[in-house]
């Protein structure tokens, strides 16, 4: 452990679950807006409308995750360089918080498209303002020896939010008495988790007053100029890796494509023939609840089955079998009418779980045998450089798929249905990709190929 850490001895499990809590809250808002609350906010009339809804999405999206994508590290980096006697990262979450309550409700009360827009792009800014030095302080805290475990509360506390919004976020929204009230009080409750986590890590972590930078963190800031120079021969020393990145990219941008225009299906196609739009954005609302509820709780079993399992039988199997799998899952999805296939006497599975299933499956059999594959090809001596361009390929995917969002409600306008086909088939082959690509990348474990 690097003595400039200062990390405190004896660390308890309850140590890591504070030091993790404002993940939560991260966690509990970036999904509730990102999967529910802008899907149900743009096709209102006074925003973008029904029939612009899509593209308004990928709009927004695109240009928030850019902007997270430049602010977070940069934020980070200045973080590493600062000192305060409440230390050098929760001065940046408490202030940082603050500020996003403003934009949160500048959301909230968005009177157009434009106002919507600027407030979740300055939501973005100010909150990754907070997350990018949050992320340093489990560095800063934690032994090289117990990250592992650090890390594997955060993971937990993560997916608890994404489970937490799938099940109340619906309630709220069908509770209110239309759907912009609906998203005001789910963007209440986010701002209220989102600032009890804040306090919760602000009142019980202990953080050093003034911890010296590493040479290695200040440059952090110049980290993807630097990279992008050496790309070309990045790409020719490690060739497994960046075959590894290709498939991060296919599987989780489809993944990524599903996900946030899902809603927008079930309301423009499964329940087309409701005429209130307030109601339409309900139903669709609660089938998208259903769905993430699935895919989550499944993800978590088979997740954890992922990594033993790569371990016996080798990474590739895996990771192919299991973007596979969530392909199958996102082309039925083409075809689900929310109709029940199979009656248990405490049970019933319909079309929508099914699908929910394949996909939850898939992805939690791909992600752990993937990560633990960048782990074996990558240096130790660069794990923190390797381990952040896998981070990379993620958000890049998500980008990249945001900006679908303007072909999808242009093929609409033109036949009503036909942007969700391209949609599904685009996922399909994305998912196919993830899979077919590991031929390409060498086996590490299990039964090597």
């Amino acid at each position: 452990m690097n003595a400039n850490h200062a990390a405190p001895l004896n660390l308890r499990t309850i140590d890591f679950v504070t030091m993790n809590l404002y993940y939560l809250g991260l966690s509990v808002m970036w999904q509730s807006i990102g999967r529910f609350l802008l899907q149900s906010l743009t096709p209102l009339p006074h925003i973008a409308g029904r029939d612009n809804a899509e593209a308004a999405l990928g709009a927004i999206t695109f240009t928030g995750l850019l902007i997270a994508t430049i602010v977070q590290p940069i934020a980070g980096s200045i973080s590493d360089n600062f000192s305060s006697r409440f230390g050098r990262r929760r001065p940046f979450m408490f202030v940082f918080t603050l500020t996003d309550l403003v934009f949160l409700a500048g959301i909230a009360f968005a009177p157009n498209l434009a106002w919507l827009f600027i407030a979740y792009c300055l939501l973005q800014f100010s909150s990754n303002l907070a997350h990018g030095p949050y992320q340093g302080l489990l560095a800063d805290l934690v032994p090289e020896e117990k990250r592992g475990i650090a890390s594997g509360i955060r993971q937990f506390i993560d997916t608890s939010g994404i489970i937490v919004v799938a099940l109340l976020v619906p309630i709220l929204i069908s509770g209110a008495r239309d759907v912009a009230s609906g998203v005001s009080l789910s963007l209440a409750v986010v701002a209220s988790v989102l600032v009890a986590t804040m306090l919760l890590n602000f009142a019980l972590v202990r953080e050093p007053a003034r911890i010296t930078a590493t040479p290695a963190r200040s440059a952090r800031a110049f980290a993807l100029r630097d990279w992008l120079r050496a790309a070309p021969r990045f790409a020719r020393e490690y060739p497994d890796f960046v075959w590894l990145i290709a498939t991060r990219l296919f599987t989780l941008g489809a993944l990524a494509l599903v996900s946030n225009y899902a809603q927008f299906y079930f309301q423009k196609v499964l329940f087309a023939h409701v005429a209130d739009l307030d109601a339409q954005i309900k139903a669709a609302v609660k089938m998208q609840g259903d769905l993430l509820t699935v895919v989550v709780l499944a993800l978590i079993l088979f997740t954890l089955a992922g990594g033993p399992l790569s371990d016996r039988w080798g990474r590739r199997p895996l990771v192919a079998f299991g973007s596979l799998l969530a392909g199958a899952g996102a082309f039925g999805l083409m075809f689900v009418r929310n109709v029940p296939l199979i009656q248990l006497p405490f049970l019933t599975i319909s079309d929508l779980v099914a699908c929910g299933m394949l996909i939850g499956i898939g992805i939690g059999l791909f992600l752990s045998p993937n990560w633990a594959w960048a782990i074996d090809l990558m240096p130790r001596e660069k794990g923190g450089q390797f381990l952040g361009l896998t981070n990379l390929a993620t958000a890049g995917a998500t980008v990249v798929t945001s900006l679908l969002g303007f072909v999808i409600g242009a093929m609409n306008l033109q036949q009503p249905g036909s942007g969700f086909t391209m949609m599904f088939l685009v996922a399909t082959i994305g998912f196919v990709l993830g899979a077919v690509l590991v031929v390409k990348i060498r086996e590490t474990s299990g039964a090597r190929g």
